[in-house]
């Protein structure tokens, strides 16, 4: 079992909840953590930046990482969103065997 972490960040708790609500009829995605109120200070267009902005933890099976984030990256409103996947490296074997359990297959929810 090779699971995986998705991090995002969201606009807004809205949006980030839309976003996990879509992986998770897809199937792709067995729970997300959604963080409200971050402050993220970035670089954009030459000006430093400064946002509120929701996060959301994913976690998946490593096989569906890329889909997860291919997912994301259609239904966010950024023109380049913050998605990363990262490995598990290790994790509690029943916890393992639920998010294997609750992605084992990908698509049934989705329309």
């Amino acid at each position: 079992m090779s699971l995986a972490t998705v991090y995002m960040t969201a606009p807004s708790r809205a949006e980030a909840e839309r976003i996990a609500r879509a992986l998770l009829d897809a199937r792709l995605i067995a729970c997300a953590n959604i963080l409200d109120g971050g402050t993220s200070l970035y670089r954009w267009d030459g000006e430093l930046q400064s946002d509120n902005e929701a996060v959301m933890i994913a976690k998946t099976q490593m096989r569906l990482a890329q889909q997860v984030c291919k997912l994301i990256a259609e239904l966010h409103p950024y023109d380049v969103p913050c998605v990363t996947a990262m490995p598990v490296l290790k994790s509690h074997r029943e916890y393992a065997e639920w998010v294997v359990a609750e992605t084992e297959q990908p698509g049934e929810g989705v329309a």
